[in-house]
């Protein structure tokens, strides 16, 4: 079961740190697509800027200075059902508006014209007939269609747009809010809802382009994507972006899943201990038990002994003759009689108990009388083991709702347990007094004392103190137990201080 629980917890723990490293590499690869995107969409806004501005001045020019036609592709078809001969033609035409770069940008200091190029597609269809005239006509009056070359231009122009670009500073190439909007677009459309800080810089530096929160970005998690790069992918600056609620919104994201796995964990771990916890107490009860019945057997087994060498001395004939021994037999056999009737008692009293069908008759009663009664019926015993008891009554409203009989039985219980658990000559004393409407009884001996260990185990029913030979201290552990659950029934409480040799000290209390 433990190597199971450990197995568990330790897969739990792996799942929940996978699941945590998948999604933050999906995060990763969302937030490094939509950079992608931002630097994409600024990149070619910026050549469309530069573009707009070149279409605007060859518009204004109107004709070119220079025109040159250059036939790049032609492919021939002929048809022999219509006689008829099918040429299509492809061709680059450069025209030369003498617009340099200085006409763009006044900071450019660049004399070199730029040429514009557009795509020219043909076709032909040559008859026999008319194959001679054809052949004569010039090449612009064969033009049938042109077109822009847009992706050409592009690829024209980037270089020399680039190099225009480059030479101003980045606050007025790209700006906050195109950043940002861009940035909100592509993050909303990757649900990446959550607060985001951007600054673009020049290697190490920050630039001035970027979000006024987190000036370098320190202490976050950075992405970036280089921005305005070339053709080889150099770029002199970056975008980069940082979330301050990036673990949160990641932790958020499975948290769910996160406290699920927590809790049915917990729940595995608080079944393990309390069947682990079950199962020891079961095995000290069954051991108690054990204890109760060996214990209880002895007890019957002294008596039922000593009856059994009483009845069979009376029958012999010289006991017969003799009343005075067979009196005295007799009598032995009513002790011994009684003792046993006391043990079924004690265990007859403890299963009412447990099954809360006793009902106390409580009246008002002098706990001293209590008391008292109790020293008369533990007198013999305590003369026995040479003990005496001293009493110290400062009580002076000592008169409670009681049940005098089952009271008088937790006393005497009580003072056993201190005769019994006395390695010299027993001294026991008792206290009472009052205080904030309550009545403290105290019981204290100078015996052998407790652990703690033992202190915690006291009343539970079964117990006894560990004595090495069982039997050398009698009992069934049934005592403390029953005083306890008397003590209860009349809503008083009830306590042990204790330490090893130094005695031990029962401390009652009752509400008046």
């Amino acid at each position: 079961m433990s190597i199971s629980l450990i197995g568990i917890i330790l897969v739990q723990s792996f799942w929940i740190k996978t699941t945590i490293d998948t999604k933050e590499r999906q995060f990763s690869l969302n937030v490094n697509q939509a950079l992608k995107t931002v630097v994409d969409d600024i990149k070619t806004r910026e050549m469309s800027d530069y573009l707009a501005v070149y279409q605007k001045l060859i518009d204004s020019i109107g004709n070119p200075k220079e025109a040159q036609l250059t036939s790049v592709f032609q492919y021939v078809d002929r048809n022999q059902n219509t006689n008829k001969t099918y040429v299509y033609s492809q061709g680059i035409l450069e025209e030369d508006y003498n617009i340099t770069s200085s006409l763009i940008d006044p900071v450019s200091k660049d004399s070199t014209s730029i040429l514009d190029y557009t795509k020219i597609k043909n076709t032909t269809i040559i008859d026999d007939a008319f194959d001679r005239e054809i052949q004569n006509m010039s090449s612009i009056e064969r033009l049938q269609r042109v077109e822009k070359m847009t992706l050409m231009d592009q690829a024209k122009y980037s270089s020399i747009f680039s190099e225009l670009a480059n030479l101003k500073p980045i606050h007025k190439r790209v700006n906050n809010v195109e950043i940002e909007l861009l940035l909100q677009k592509e993050f909303g459309e990757r649900d990446l809802d959550l607060d985001f800080d951007y600054r673009v810089f020049n290697g190490n530096l920050a630039t001035k382009v970027g979000s006024d929160r987190y000036t370098n970005l320190e202490g976050l998690e950075k992405y970036n994507m280089p921005l305005f790069d070339d053709k080889d992918g150099i770029s002199e600056y970056s975008l980069v972006v940082g979330f301050p609620d990036r673990k949160n919104y990641l932790r958020s994201s499975i948290s769910y899943l996160i406290i699920l796995s927590v809790l049915f964990t917990l729940v595995i771990i608080l079944s393990f201990y309390f069947t682990v916890l079950n199962s020891i107490k079961q095995k000290n009860i069954s051991e108690m038990k054990t204890d109760f019945i060996n214990n209880m057997t002895h007890e019957f087994k002294t008596p039922i002994a000593t009856i059994d060498l009483a009845l069979n001395a009376i029958k012999t004939d010289d006991i017969r003759s003799d009343k005075k021994m067979k009196s005295r037999y007799l009598s032995v056999i009513d002790e011994e009689n009684k003792r046993m009737n006391k043990q079924v008692e004690n265990v007859l009293k403890i299963s009412q108990l447990d099954s809360s069908k006793i009902s106390l008759i409580k009246n008002d009663i002098d706990i001293h009388s209590v008391i008292y009664e109790a020293n008369k019926r533990i007198s013999l015993l305590l003369n026995t083991n040479n003990g005496k008891i001293n009493l110290d009554f400062k009580a002076e409203n000592s008169i409670i709702k009681l049940s005098f009989e089952d009271i008088t039985k937790v006393f005497v219980n009580l003072l056993e347990n201190s005769i019994k658990y006395s390695t010299n000559n027993p001294e026991i004393t008792i206290k009472t007094r009052n205080y904030n409407k309550k009545l403290e009884i105290v019981l204290s001996d100078k015996g052998m004392g407790m652990s703690n260990k033992v202190k915690s185990k006291i009343f539970d029913k079964f117990y006894r103190i560990p004595q090495g030979n069982i039997h050398n201290v009698k009992g069934h552990g049934l005592g403390l137990s029953f005083v306890k659950k008397i003590i209860d029934l009349h809503n008083g409480t009830i306590s042990v201080d204790s330490e090893l040799g130094a005695g031990s000290s029962f401390k009652i209390i009752f509400d008046i």
